[in-house]
């Protein structure tokens, strides 16, 4: 079996002062991308810039780079509209949009804290950009464990294909984070455990995720898109 592997850049990877990252921490250790860059193949236009677009199957996926600049006159906000705006539905009825940090939306302790449920700016930057382009799914890291929000659009549920859900996912193996106290409105399922997604295209109609636990295997969570 062939299996396609690809990756966004992370705080982990690229963050250290000084090196062109959008973030001055220094959880990379001084690496400041060059590694991941270097040993590992992503279709971009230009090695530093972390962010491509992927065609497989029925998906469209748009993998953004949450550690250089999204916001709106950026090159990435321009390349990130053109990915999103380009899709033929026709080939890829799936829009799928990725990061590594919660650009979206997360009731993880450290986001709840400051009052933003996400990277600060995140959504008021990218939210209209999901909206114009019927974005299905958006799928982040940073924060370990697992949530899943109905579709969404400025902190409103929708139903189905007027809004975009975001999942974390998290719980790949580090120490686990706290969530807030009290869950938001948006947020549907929330597990501080380790696990992984499986998403599904049927086809052009119906679009299935799991969420299981490592530990047992066991779907904790599901849901499914459905169009006419």
């Amino acid at each position: 079996m062939t299996v396609i592997h690809r990756r966004c850049s992370g705080n982990h990877e690229r963050d250290f002062p000084n090196s062109g990252s959008l973030y001055n921490g220094t959880d990379s250790g001084g690496e400041c991308g060059v590694p991941a860059e270097t040993m590992y193949y992503v279709p971009t236009e230009k090695r530093d810039n972390y962010w491509y677009s992927m065609d497989y199957g029925m998906f469209r996926f748009c993998v953004a780079d949450s550690e250089h600049d999204w916001r709106e006159g950026t090159e990435q906000y321009s390349f990130l509209d053109r990915c999103l705006g380009s899709v033929d539905r026709a080939r890829q009825p799936w829009l799928v949009f990725i990061a590594h940090r919660v650009l979206g939306y997360s009731s993880g302790f450290f986001y709840g804290f400051d009052g933003t449920f996400a990277e600060p700016m995140a959504r008021q930057s990218l939210e209209g950009l999901w909206r114009r382009h019927r974005v299905d799914v958006a799928f982040y890291g940073h924060v370990h464990q697992y949530e899943r929000t109905c579709p969404v659009y400025e902190e409103r549920c929708l139903p189905d294909g007027h809004g975009t859900v975001h999942v974390v996912v998290g719980g790949g193996g580090s120490h686990l984070s706290n969530f807030t106290a009290e869950a938001p409105p948006w947020s549907v399922y929330r597990q501080m455990d380790y696990g992984f997604g499986k998403l599904t295209a049927s086809d052009a109609r119906s679009l299935q995720f799991e969420y299981r636990r490592s530990s047992d295997g066991k779907v904790y969570d599901s849901f499914t898109l459905r169009r006419d």
